[in-house]
């Protein structure tokens, strides 16, 4: 059963991390947990209520950029053969790369390099997709 603590106890708990950070920069919210044997959620959401910054990260880690939430059965198979599409068509401006950054000069070299960067994204993002969807067959 959770236990109940009293606005008292709270508050104690909130000054000697304060002033724990202040003396040694760091590690308060450890030290009170420690120190109450409390839990360490409990403590950062008594100093996020009592409005001292809590840094780090905290909460769900992110997902890298470019990857999407499984998916299965139909909605799957359509966002594949979506994400397949793009993937075809980027053989085609691979080739066209060298002689247009030739021709133009930094700039077009530049903006060149980056469609093939965002066309080799794209088969990325299908085949980790593609494989998103095999592992779920599993």
């Amino acid at each position: 059963m959770a236990k109940r603590y009293d606005q008292k106890t709270k508050d104690e708990v909130v000054a000697y991390v304060q002033q724990f950070n202040e003396e040694n920069g760091r590690g308060g919210q450890t030290a009170a947990v420690n120190k109450w044997n409390l839990n360490p959620i409990t403590v950062k959401s008594w100093l996020e209520k009592a409005g001292v910054a809590t840094p780090g990260r905290g909460g769900k880690k992110k997902r890298p950029a470019g990857r999407v939430a499984k998916k299965t059965g139909t909605r799957a198979r359509r966002t594949a053969r979506a994400a397949k599409a793009p993937a075809a068509k980027a053989p085609a401006k691979k080739a066209a790369a060298p002689a247009a950054a030739a021709v133009g000069g930094t700039d077009d070299a530049v903006s060149q390099t980056l469609q093939r960067m965002i066309s080799i994204q794209s088969q990325i993002f299908a085949l980790q997709s593609e494989y998103d969807e095999l592992k779920g067959q599993i």
